[in-house]
């Protein structure tokens, strides 16, 4: 087979800035020398066989991370100027009760390795995906996928490479995987437009689809070099009927893993985990496998499309490739460890991009959590929330009572690792940082409230019951009035001397908060001004407060114990965005408060080329990715 590696040609970065009280300036393009591919095998990600699943919140995926692989291994040791993820906290305790929340970041100052793409886009096209939908009768789920197939065979770099795979009963090859020049664009282009012209099927197999798509990416590669050169993707569209194959969820997720981990090339375990999966419903049917696809195999937002409103987040869609391309590093790990008597209080701690650490005893769980994310793009954060028992720790200021592990492959695929340990007395030792702790602390419990929230309302919606989903929704107004009140009498009780503005801030937020969940009660939409910024705690539950109004309209519509499909997606999509910051379709969250996307100006080739055109031509509002559009 021929290399898909081009040595002579030199890949485009893109340079992050530093965060600036607050602020980030404008990114700036610049070219480098591409660095050398090192393969190493010292690995910490392992796929179990097991098919259980905790139930914490929403599903978690079957992942294990092994422990202690990092000695005598080819890791290397990532000093402070050199980290290419970078992770700060914020610290703040009540009683003998400890909160870390951890940011990781790539908005520092450096080189952001804009990698070559190979995207392979995996479409249902089962009857169902045939039906029109309009008035006229002319459009289908399946034609509004051509136009973004095309558009997004537009928007990819020579160099690049895409494939197109249909799936029904059987799976064909539409679209080999090629490389993307001036000549085989057109030709992909005009293969394309067959896409809603061609034979139906009564089945769908998405088992079957990707396999056959996996196959496709390690058949077009020379060896480990090329899976860990490009970011290698598999976008997925389907109304989520899956009648053939491989129907269960959990069990579909596994086989999938379990096929990505045996066409590594022998890559360890570290970097088997080669290709991405991101999953957009396009249907009005209950569909977990889809979700669970996007939540275990990318840390991708799951994306929900309703074909039957307009094209303006059509746009929206290319999420999943400038994501891949603008990765600075992927299979991200972070090991947390609590020592010295302290303990982890999971019901605290965040939940989502968890994973299980493989061989820990009984009980462990109370000492070690492990968080792992396929990739993190450039100028990006990730949070994570974790709480911890210190009634037990010695009072000892230089007590160790957290030890964190961050490991993570380069964009060239070097493995780096990191440690950080946490002492007890930093939390008392929080002079003039207090309030950003508190507000910190705020966002995450924000988080993990929701993300509770909604996946029982998403269960409900799942059975039909409408009402009790609802009633879910409001009930969240009693505990996030509760967190506010908490939160608001910390921020008050602050003395003069802390940064005024930290108080005004929580206290404005708790406020907002307030009036935004008796707007929630109603059910009339409350105007806000366009020229005000929206706080986080508002976001939310202007969010809840949408969720609320659709299922409210479903009531009359929506037959008794019959599940719907449509709301359940929508809530699931605004939950992930939410709780795991993974941005997603910009018309269901505010993306800029709590999903945010990489703040980048400028995205080097064609993508923001055509993303720029896509907006013009269908006169859209600005999508979820605002900052490049300015």
């Amino acid at each position: 087979l021929p290399s898909l590696r081009k040595d002579d040609e030199e890949p485009r970065f893109v340079r992050c800035s530093p965060e600036v009280n607050g602020l980030d300036t404008t990114p700036s393009i610049k070219t480098v020398k591409r660095a050398a591919v090192t393969k190493n095998f010292t690995g910490i990600l392992h796929v179990s066989p097991s098919s259980s699943s905790e139930s914490e919140g929403e599903e978690e995926g079957h992942v294990h991370m092994k422990r202690d692989t990092f000695r005598g291994g080819s890791v290397k040791l990532a000093g402070k100027g050199e980290r290419d993820v970078d992770l700060t906290y914020n610290l703040l305790q009540t009683e003998d009760k400890g909160k870390v929340v951890m940011k990781l970041s790539t908005k520092q100052d450096i080189d952001v390795h804009c990698v070559k793409a190979r995207i392979l886009i995996l479409v249902d096209i089962s009857g169902s995906m045939g039906i029109k939908y309009d008035r006229r009768r002319k459009h289908s789920k399946l034609s509004r996928m051509k136009k973004f197939a095309i558009d997004l065979v537009d928007s990819l770099d020579d160099g690049d490479f895409a494939s197109v795979v249909t799936f029904g009963e059987k799976t064909n090859v539409l679209v080999p995987l090629q490389e993307i020049n001036s000549k085989t664009r057109s030709e992909l282009k005009t293969k394309l437009e067959t896409l809603d012209k061609t034979y139906l099927s009564t089945k769908t197999n998405l088992s079957a689809g990707l396999s056959r798509a996996i196959d496709i990416f390690s058949e077009n590669a020379t060896g480990p070099e090329d899976l860990l050169t490009y970011r290698n993707s598999i976008i997925v569209f389907s109304d989520g009927e899956i009648n053939e194959g491989t129907k269960e969820p959990n069990k579909l997720i596994h086989e999938v893993r379990e096929k990505i981990r045996r066409n590594a090339f022998d890559l360890d375990d570290s970097q088997n985990q080669w290709v991405s999966i991101s999953t957009i419903a396009t249907g009005n049917d209950v569909s977990e496998a889809m979700y669970l696809l996007s939540k275990c195999c990318s840390s991708d937002a799951f994306y929900h499309l309703d074909v039957q409103k307009s094209e303006e987040n059509d746009p929206d869609l290319f999420l999943p490739v400038m994501l891949r391309k603008t990765a600075v590093a992927w299979n991200v790990s972070v090991v947390v460890e609590a020592v010295n008597g302290a303990v982890i209080l999971n019901n605290e701690t965040s939940q989502d991009n968890k994973v299980r650490l493989r061989g820990s005893r009984r009980g462990k769980e109370k000492m070690e959590k492990a968080f792992f994310y396929y990739d993190i793009p450039a100028a990006s954060t990730k949070h994570i929330g974790v709480a911890l028992d210190l009634s037990n720790v010695d009072s000892d200021a230089n007590t160790v009572v957290l030890k964190v592990k961050v490991e993570y492959s380069k964009a060239v695929g070097m493995r780096m690792k990191y440690f950080v340990e946490i002492a007890r007395g930093e939390f008392s030792d929080q002079t003039g940082r207090k309030s950003e702790a508190i507000k910190a602390n705020l966002m995450h419990d924000a988080r993990l409230i929701s993300q509770n929230v909604l996946h029982i309302a998403a269960e409900h919606v799942k059975t039909g019951n409408i009402e009790a989903s609802a009633n879910q929704i409001k009930q969240g107004q009693s505990e996030l009035q509760a967190l506010m009140d908490k939160y608001g009498a910390m921020a008050a009780a602050e003395p003069e001397s802390e940064a005024p503005r930290g108080r005004h801030c929580i206290v404005s937020t708790a406020d907002t908060l307030m009036r935004s969940v008796r707007d929630m009660l109603q059910d009339v939409t409350v105007e806000r001004e366009t020229e005000k910024k929206e706080t986080y705690a508002d976001s939310i539950m202007n969010t809840m407060q949408s969720l609320l109004t659709e299922l409210e309209g479903s009531k009359s519509t929506q037959d008794l114990h019959e599940p719907d499909g449509k709301n359940w997606a929508r809530i699931k999509a605004v939950s992930s965005a939410i709780s795991r910051e993974a941005p997603t379709i910009s018309s269901d969250v505010n993306t800029d408060v709590y999903a945010p996307l990489p703040n980048i100006r400028r995205i080097s080739g064609n993508l923001q080329h055509q993303m720029v055109n896509l907006q013009k031509k269908r006169e859209a509002r600005k999508s979820a990715i605002p900052s490049i559009f300015e």
